[in-house]
């Protein structure tokens, strides 16, 4: 009976040991510290775009032309007309961009070709008379500017003209016209007005205005 008894009791040992040892890996698999590992998630931020290079533009390596200057920034005095002088050689005048060489003279019918002439942009105010060589010998004003530093050339009455230049020679200028003349040195200045001598008055007016270098101007414009 003992031995029955005591095989019995050693089984439900056995059963409780192994229920008890169920319940506490039961409980272990419920551990807060065997949680599963986060799932990665993608990137919130979105990815910018790659920044666009802008090609580079090269300046050019030539200097822009200098602008003319208009014709009322040039100055009229004895000898010149703004940075023209009479006794420039072709290669000087050209230099100084007002001019151009050999060149159709306008206003005339005869095909004439002048070695040296003003730029278009001159052409209807100013003249210029050069020898063969292009050395210049005269410039004429024919339009109403330039003008001289005292405001004077065509369109300006002999009281204008005689109230600055007090002691200016008058005198008859060929085909019964009048001429005022100025020196300074051996530079000239002339205004012609189309009034014989003897009948020019103070409310006449300049016609031509002619500068020169060593002889008066004759202030005579012929054609060909």
């Amino acid at each position: 009976m003992s031995v029955v008894r005591g095989s019995h009791v050693r089984s439900s040992r056995l059963w409780v040991v192994a229920v008890t040892t169920a319940l506490t890996l039961a409980a272990c698999s419920d551990s807060p510290d065997e949680e599963p590992s986060p799932t990665p998630s993608s990137p919130s931020a979105t990815a910018s775009p790659s920044a666009t290079t802008t090609p580079t533009t090269e300046s050019p390596t030539t200097e822009p032309t200098a602008a003319l200057p208009g014709l009322a920034e040039l100055v009229v005095a004895p000898g010149r007309v703004g940075p023209a002088e009479v006794g420039m050689s072709r290669d000087e005048a050209l230099e100084t961009g007002l001019f151009e060489a050999d060149a159709q003279v306008p206003g005339e019918d005869c095909g004439r070709v002048a070695p040296l002439a003003w730029k278009p942009e001159y052409a209807s105010s100013l003249d210029v008379l050069a020898r063969e060589d292009g050395t210049i010998v005269s410039l004429g004003v024919r339009g109403q500017q330039p003008r001289t530093a005292d405001g004077l050339g065509v369109g300006s009455t002999l009281r204008q003209v005689s109230g600055v230049h007090e002691t200016a020679e008058l005198t008859e200028a060929g085909y019964g016209q009048t001429g005022v003349f100025v020196t300074e040195g051996d530079r000239w200045l002339g205004y012609l007005f189309d009034v014989d001598p003897d009948e020019v008055g103070p409310k006449d007016k300049v016609v031509l205005v002619e500068v020169t270098q060593g002889t008066r101007p004759d202030l005579m414009r012929d054609g060909c």
